[in-house]
């Protein structure tokens, strides 16, 4: 057996050579493929694949800017910025406590039998921890160490889980894992004012100074639940001027970074949640006051959360703005229309408006009712939105509010009648309590008449039959010539610029004609339409603020008075748009004349002031509010009545027949002029005749 093995044994079969060399280069060329593949990534791609890398090892974080401030005219602060205190929690240091809880969660569905969900088990595990931080939070911040009497920041009574200040959101959790899981979670927003509804007593500067330092003193500054602070808006003054400056909302898109260098240009960004401006000048100005972010250079772990700082670049704040507004006037208009009451009690709604005649500066421009730009800086509820709504409190009256102007129109229908030649200054015309037009009586307010009338005495008594007779003489055309020349088609506070407040009225404004109504479906154009509108009825709409600037230009004896928002000491007086009037010194001084005997002795006498001579033209227009007829009460003028300064005008939305110009907005006009007197510079500046005109 063994020799036959051993004769079977047989010497290897001899490789052929052509079958080396072809093994030999394939493995060669196989060898060069992989060396040229790892010299083409290190001297080709090296800088793609760093990039790559970079991205999946490093992350940007943007940081927000403070918003710039926001002055008044003598530089005081109208919005400002304040520190934000917020409680937060760093997820990653609180992994092993969530995963724990996970565990629990997974064995104690499994012991009943359930079916298990990761992902909820998860989120229930994360919720269970953080409520637990949450609560012993505020166990500390509660402890009542505080002056008897003074308001606790807990300021409802129950379990802490009933304060929905004082729950996890589990939809904030689920939005922050979604869109900024690298960032801490925010346990309470603002340490120092967790009421953001305002529906609760605020706590006091010193209730949130206490809490602060309860929270520095119990948590250690390295440990999972941290304090960090951050910049938001404030408005010191409250509500004041909440349509003039608006207010600012949450925005994911923040400014520009400043300096970012260009190797991290590529890198994923995280943001944090900015402001930007959602109304008023805070949104017209948004540009200007944003500033530009700055940004954090972060390695991060595989987990995906920041893991330490590389670099750091601080924000830049935004530029300041300067308003035109005088605080105290400000204060003392919306504090006037405040008392200007329905007859339920409740204020009626109502505008109020002063500006420097000279340079069209705005000195007071308010709104009622409005809102309190502080309750919609942070978290707002949607109850707080709607609350302001059913109140009407989004509109600025002063600026958007479409309305006809009344008896104030007759001072316009006068100069267009003047300078048609249809009607003399001195011109005598009977007007008894009514005056027939077509098949149609139209009343005059007094059911007496006023017998003979000229053009001063019907500004001081406003008297009705006047202007109808004098605009049918002038005709619809030359009238609404006239009030095109004022400006009442121009929409206002728009320039080369931009818009200074948003949304101002444009196309709503309407000076009628005969090609209006048709073009409305509304038929031809007849004399009563003229009639109505000589007293400012009928189709004519226009602001508050357009009727405080025709007030300015007859002050002036010119047609436009361009008004701003904007303080600028060297404005020169010269308005875009603006001619002379167009009326001798005769007529002119008797349409001022007949405005200053209207505060004397006619339909203003119950607002005289004193020592402050000043002109005026008292209205009442008809509306509808809610399907009744009511009346808007205007009141429009000047002061002082020789060398004006200021101009004015208020209007108030009467609920019935019971509102009128004199006695309900005149008030509001007499407390405006009484403080801008008190200014240092109240009597100054006086505007300075124009050419050809008579000085008064």
């Amino acid at each position: 057996m063994r020799e036959a093995d051993e004769r079977d044994i047989r010497p290897s079969t001899p490789v052929s050579r052509p079958r080396v060399l072809v093994t030999f280069w394939v493995i060669v060329a196989a060898l060069a493929y992989v060396l040229a593949g790892l010299a083409y990534r290190q001297l080709v791609q090296s800088g793609e694949l760093k990039v790559q890398s970079d991205s999946q090892s490093r992350r940007v974080v943007l940081i927000p800017p403070a918003r710039g401030l926001i002055h008044d005219r003598n530089g005081e602060v109208l919005a400002e910025n304040r520190v934000r205190w917020s409680v937060k929690a760093d997820l990653p240091e609180l992994q092993k406590e969530i995963r724990a809880a996970y565990l629990r969660e997974l064995r104690a569905a499994r012991a009943a039998k359930s079916a298990v969900n990761a992902d909820d088990l998860m989120e229930k595990a994360r919720v269970e921890i953080l409520q637990g931080w949450l609560d012993k939070v505020w166990s500390v911040i509660d402890t009542p160490v505080r002056k008897p009497g003074s308001p606790s920041l807990r300021r409802k009574e129950g379990p802490l889980s009933l304060h929905k200040e004082r729950k996890v959101s589990v939809e904030e959790l689920r939005k922050h894992l979604r869109e900024r899981r690298a960032l801490p979670f925010t346990l309470i927003a603002d340490l120092t004012f967790p009421d953001p509804t305002g529906k609760d007593a605020a706590p006091s500067p010193e209730d949130g100074n206490r809490s602060i330092a309860r929270f520095i003193e119990q948590f250690p500054s390295d440990g999972p639940i941290r304090l960090e602070s951050d910049i938001v808006r404030s408005y010191p003054n409250g509500a004041t001027a909440s349509h003039v400056l608006g207010y600012v909302k949450d925005t994911d898109s923040l400014p520009e970074p400043t300096l970012l260098d260009q190797e991290v240009l590529a890198l994923q960004k995280l943001r944090h949640t900015g402001k930007t401006g959602a109304a008023g000048v805070e949104l017209a100005f948004d540009d200007s006051l944003r500033g530009s972010s700055g940004w954090e250079l972060w390695s991060k772990t595989s987990a995906g959360y920041n893991q330490s700082l590389i670099k750091r670049v601080d924000p830049l704040q935004g530029g300041h703005v300067s308003l035109s507004i005088d605080l105290g006037i400000q204060k003392t208009a919306e504090a006037s229309l405040a008392k200007v009451r329905a007859p339920d009690g409740s204020p009626l709604p109502g505008a109020a408006i002063m500006i420097e005649i000279r340079t069209g500066e705005i000195l007071a421009i308010a709104s009622q009712p409005g809102f309190d730009p502080n309750l919609l800086a942070g978290r707002v509820t949607s109850a707080y939105y709607d609350e302001i709504d059913s109140r009407g409190g989004w509109l600025n009256r002063a600026t958007q509010g479409l309305y006809p102007p009344g008896s104030t129109f007759k001072v316009i229908n006068a100069v267009a009648a003047l300078r048609k030649g249809t009607v003399r200054w001195d011109e005598v015309l009977d007007c008894g309590p009514s005056f027939r037009v077509g098949n149609r009586d139209f009343p005059e307010h007094d059911p007496q008449g006023y017998g003979p009338v000229d053009l001063e005495v019907m500004l001081a008594v406003s008297c009705n039959v006047w202007n109808y007779q004098v605009g049918l003489r002038t005709g619809v055309d030359a009238i609404a010539a006239e009030a095109r020349r004022f400006g009442l088609d121009s929409q206002l506070l728009v320039n080369s610029a931009g818009t200074e407040l948003p949304y101002p009225a444009g196309r709503g404004l309407v000076v009628p004609d005969g090609a209006y109504k048709s073009r409305i479906g509304a038929g031809p154009w007849g004399p009563g339409d003229t009639a109505n509108l000589s007293i400012g009825q009928g189709y004519l709409l226009t602001t508050p603020l357009h009727m405080a600037c025709v007030a300015a230009s007859v002050a002036r004896g010119e047609t436009r008075t361009v008004p701003t928002i904007i303080h600028d000491p060297r404005r020169d007086g010269k308005h875009a748009g603006a001619e002379p009037i167009g009326l001798r010194p005769d007529q002119l001084a008797a349409l001022r004349t007949g405005m200053e005997r209207c505060v004397e002795e006619g339909t203003a006498r119950s607002v005289q002031i004193p020592g402050i001579p000043y002109a005026a033209k008292t209205g009442t227009s008809e509306y509808f509010k809610d399907g009744n007829k009511a009346h808007l009460g205007w009141f429009i003028g000047y002061a002082p009545s020789t060398n004006p300064v200021v101009a004015f005008c208020v209007l108030i939305e009467g609920e019935d027949d019971g509102t009128w110009g004199g006695k309900t907005a005149g008030p509001v006009a007499r407390d405006m002029l009484l403080k801008w007197a008190k200014r240092p510079t109240g009597l100054e500046a006086p505007v300075q005749a124009l050419p050809g005109e008579a000085a008064r």
